[in-house]
């Protein structure tokens, strides 16, 4: 480790709350700042106000270091923190509050790990007014968050497919960028959601579910739903699943791990509604279905995936599917669950091919249904993939999957000047059709070109 990068000092940003409990995008702040924690100075910052009682330490201990942990930060702190460091890294909506943060000259990383604008698709389907506004506002604000970045990255090389096409489209990889690195991963690279070094084990008192949640013992199978109930999450299938089965296995029970946010911007979701709604109307509540109220702590969340015996997330065929990365997912994978997930995004799809689980079909209870009696009769089944599972899990350790952004800002540096395309002017034509074939190819173009002005 050099003197000059020990001295470097990293802020990251994000909208979330950063405490206690903590969603994704939290967590995935908090994450990459214990990465960077050993060679760098590094802060953590949001907005969001946090109560006493799940405010992580000021000084968060890390290893051999600390984090600097700010929280209910307005713009003028939140300014005065930037300025007191040499590379930022926000989200891709901090931009929209605290516009300033791509106006101080600083190396500035964008984390494009969550495609929202596809979400926003599903969220506001059944409010045209809404959905239009918030879609629009959203795409202006992801393109000032992409035009303003000296580095990006995302979480899979599918989604990096996606974002080079976006980057495109906006004409940010042009023949300077091509000049910088012909590879664009100067421009874009992959730092997929991680998973911590050590093994899984049990915190504080070790409890969770079994024997102290809604009755449920030693004798029961347990299902895990990880993390929140979104709109684009298919939860009924699921609930279908176990309606079905709940005779053959009559200990098989469905836990959900959250109910609503805790982003307190954040409204519980009509899917969550109806899942519950569900759930009622087929009697299982409460008997074979269970919903936890609160957000389970980020550090307790290893009690509840110890206490189960099969992890399950279920989505739609939506555009955002083929571009996530469910980051609950990897929990599942640290604690050795057999995974049933619906296919058609990257992870999902990685499970099954690595014998960590099975990706189910869309919407099809009667294929859930089979798989999980299939999963709870079948010797060894359960074994194999819980085997497949821990051994998938080495490959999301968050020393790996953060090389990408360590690297970047141990040697940082600014893109080329951007520039919206234009048509080319007359001499620009010319010069181009020159270099292509000399005087005989522009005697040729020159009734198309001289065509092309009068357009």
């Amino acid at each position: 480790m050099s003197t000059k990068n020990s001295r470097r000092k990293i802020l990251l940003v994000t909208l979330e709350p950063v405490s206690s409990t903590m969603a994704g995008p939290a967590i995935r702040c908090l994450e990459l700042a214990k990465q960077l924690s050993s060679e760098f100075e590094v802060e953590l910052a949001s907005p969001v106000t946090v109560s006493a009682e799940k405010q992580l330490p000021g000084e968060y201990p890390c290893g051999d270091s600390t984090i600097k942990i700010f929280t209910g930060l307005g713009r003028s702190a939140l300014y005065s923190r930037a300025m007191e460091n040499d590379i930022l890294v926000i989200q891709s909506n901090v931009l929209k509050p605290f516009p300033r943060l791509s106006e101080l000259g600083k190396y500035l990383v964008v984390d494009l790990y969550d495609p929202y604008l596809f979400a926003v698709l599903v969220q506001y389907k059944d409010d045209p007014v809404a959905g239009s506004s918030s879609y629009r506002m959203m795409h202006a604000v992801l393109e000032k968050h992409m035009l303003s970045a000296d580095f990006s990255m995302c979480a899979s090389e599918i989604q990096r497919d996606y974002w080079l096409g976006r980057y495109c489209a906006l004409g940010r990889i042009d023949n300077a960028m091509y000049d910088f690195d012909p590879s664009m991963r100067k421009l874009i690279d992959v730092v997929p959601f991680g998973l911590q070094e050590k093994p899984i084990e049990r915190t504080g008192d070790g409890k969770a579910i079994r024997n102290r949640r809604y009755g449920i013992g030693d004798d029961e199978k347990i299902m895990i739903w990880g993390g929140g109930i979104w709109d684009w999450f298919d939860p009924l299938t699921v609930i279908r699943a176990v309606e079905r089965v709940k005779d053959r296995l009559p200990m098989l029970r469905l836990y959900f791990m959250g109910w609503k946010s805790p982003n307190p911007k954040v409204e519980v979701m009509g899917m969550a509604h109806r899942a519950r709604q569900l759930a009622t109307e087929t009697g299982l509540i409460d008997k074979f279905v269970f919903f936890e109220e609160d957000w389970i702590p980020y550090e307790e969340r290893v009690n509840y995936l110890l206490d189960a015996d099969i992890a399950v997330s279920a989505h739609f065929d939506l555009p955002e599917t083929r571009y996530s990365f469910r980051t609950r997912i990897l929990d599942y994978l640290w604690a050795g669950l057999p995974v049933l997930s619906t296919g058609g995004d990257p992870l999902s799809e990685e499970i099954d091919r690595e014998g960590a689980g099975m990706a189910m079909p869309y919407e099809d209870p009667d294929a859930w249904a089979e798989a999980l009696v299939k999963l709870c009769d079948e010797d060894g089944l359960s074994k194999r993939f819980s085997e497949g599972a821990l051994s998938l899990s080495e490959k999301y350790r968050w020393s790996r999957t953060s090389l990408a952004l360590v690297n970047y800002c141990r040697e940082p540096y600014h893109l080329p000047g951007f520039q919206r395309p234009t048509m080319p002017n007359l001499a620009e034509r010319v010069r181009a059709v020159y270099s292509r074939g000399g005087t005989d190819l522009i005697v040729k173009r020159s009734k198309e070109i001289v065509s092309d002005l009068f357009k």
